[in-house]
């Protein structure tokens, strides 16, 4: 794994203060204190949120948690002894001493476990500890949705800075440290994930903080449904030559990243597993070849989302309300 690819965990940018957010009346996120202990078990919700990312768990938390940063979450470190075990020296969670931070927060009067996770396919040992954390946050939650969401690289010409894409299947595509798991090419089938009426109002929701993405975008971001993201183990990207395979090895995928598709992985051996879904936004879009050579577009790539990764983000974290919000008009 190359330095900069740490640095797309372990980074804290700076950014603008975000724009207000109009919200309708009475589905604005509303942070619910909380004085957990790191190892108590995480809270009750109808909703497990997960993200990955300094830059997604600030973007996160001014969404959702408006008034409570992300530096106020609340550690978790619950059974953390077998999860020290497996870390190694490019583990974020070694140096944090728990596997994630986590914030409770309400959506009318739908409970949301947000958690930023400290664990990473690619960053642990081998035995994918993250695949044990999603079982064991699944386990003490009881959600009946739980969703993977933050930054991505976009796949594809149409696909521009900040679009989001909400899917319910997964795909790895594990050639390097993985490459000797079952599951290295497995693909995962959800039941699938919808806004309903909610989706409409990404649009107005997403427009004050658009001009953030300028220019790489000429547009505001887009919302789209169905499809798949594609999980890697290694540095990858989709660029005009489809370098890697990214394309070539999923066809439908809107998106790549390094952790969604170990989501569905763990829920294979859960009883009665709850729905699931990824909701990714394209925190730096397909990389042309005319860029240079390879460590070209990977710099290019890197500068990108270093830039634009947290704005990006406000696109994902206000597609995931409208997930919610249409879930919390279901359940009631």
């Amino acid at each position: 794994m190359t330095d900069w690819v740490l640095d797309r965990i372990l980074m804290v940018p700076e950014h603008e203060e975000l724009e207000p957010i109009a919200w309708p009346d009475g589905l604005a996120p509303r942070p619910v204190s909380s004085s957990a202990a790191s190892d108590d078990p995480l809270p009750a919700a109808q909703v497990l949120l997960v993200t990955w990312t300094y830059a997604e768990g600030m973007a996160l938390a001014d969404v959702m948690t408006p008034g409570v940063e992300s530096s106020s979450w609340q550690p978790y470190a619950r059974n953390w002894a077998k999860y020290a075990s497996q870390l190694t020296d490019r583990s974020p969670a070694r140096d944090a001493r728990c596997m994630a931070y986590h914030a409770l927060t309400q959506i009318g009067s739908t409970d949301v476990a947000l958690v930023k996770s400290e664990l990473h396919l690619t960053t642990d040992a081998v035995s994918a500890p993250i695949v044990q954390l999603w079982q064991q946050m699944v386990a003490e939650v009881g959600p009946k949705l739980v969703i993977s969401t933050g930054t991505a690289g976009g796949i594809g010409a149409p696909t521009q800075l900040g679009d989001v894409f909400a899917v319910p299947n997964a795909k790895f595509n594990c050639t390097k440290a993985f490459a000797h798991k079952p599951w290295a090419q497995e693909r995962f089938a959800g039941s699938g994930i919808s806004a309903g009426p909610h989706a409409e109002l990404f649009a107005s929701l997403v427009a004050p903080n658009a001009p953030q993405l300028r220019p790489i975008a000429d547009r505001n971001p887009l919302l789209s449904f169905g499809g798949d993201v594609e999980t890697v183990d290694y540095f990858a990207f989709a660029n005009t030559d489809d370098t890697f395979g990214v394309v070539r090895n999923d066809p439908l995928a809107h998106t790549e990243e390094m952790d969604d598709a170990t989501l569905p992985l763990a829920l294979s051996d859960v009883s009665d597993a709850p729905p699931w879904g990824s909701i990714r936004n394209a925190s730096d879009p397909q990389v042309p070849s005319s860029v240079g050579n390879i460590e070209a577009q990977t710099r290019w790539a890197a500068e990108i989302y270093n830039k634009y990764g947290y704005w990006t983000t406000i696109g994902s974290a206000i597609a995931c309300w409208s997930v919610i919000a249409d879930l919390n008009s279901n359940l009631n």
